[in-house]
């Protein structure tokens, strides 16, 4: 058995929600624009919220290597408690 996908779909309320495919009515994340953003951002809404998306994976990653390196430094200095 596969790993799901994770995609990003717009709902019929204009808002757009990240999923796993197989399970389809459950939202990871939803992003709300108001209605003054979109029609700022038009055609442009999903890549947007696909840059927004990919911008908080990204940081998620780096704090968790921060944390793995305060962790060996605490522990290399004998500091872990």
């Amino acid at each position: 058995m596969s790993d799901p996908i994770i995609e990003l779909i717009k709902l019929e309320n204009g808002d757009i929600a990240l999923r796993h495919s197989d399970a389809p009515d459950e939202h990871l994340l939803t992003i709300n624009f108001s209605e003054q953003i979109r029609n700022f951002l038009e055609f442009d809404q999903m890549e947007v919220a696909r840059a927004m998306v990919e911008a908080g994976m990204d940081k998620y990653r780096d704090i968790q290597v921060q944390r793995i390196e305060e962790v060996k430094e605490a522990t290399d200095s004998g500091r872990l408690h």
